[in-house]
C-alpha cells in the first residue's frame, strides 16, 4: 500500500478481463467449484459449452 497506494491493493480491471482469466483456467475452476459445492458462474463457462 505504501508504495502503490490503495488502488493497487484491489483489482481495478474490467469484468471481461477477470472472466477471460477464469476461462483460461476452466478445468481448475470447475474442479474447485465441485469440491467446494459451489455452482459455476455462467460467465466463466467457455463459449463452446454454452
Amino acid at each position: 500500500l505504501a508504495r502503490y497506494g490503495k488502488r493497487k491493493a484491489f483489482y481495478t480491471g474490467s469484468n471481461s478481463l477477470c472472466r477471460q482469466h477464469i476461462r483460461s483456467h476452466y478445468e481448475l475452476y470447475k474442479a474447485r467449484c465441485a469440491e467446494r459445492g459451489v455452482s459455476e458462474h455462467h460467465h466463466a463457462l467457455p463459449q463452446m459449452l454454452l
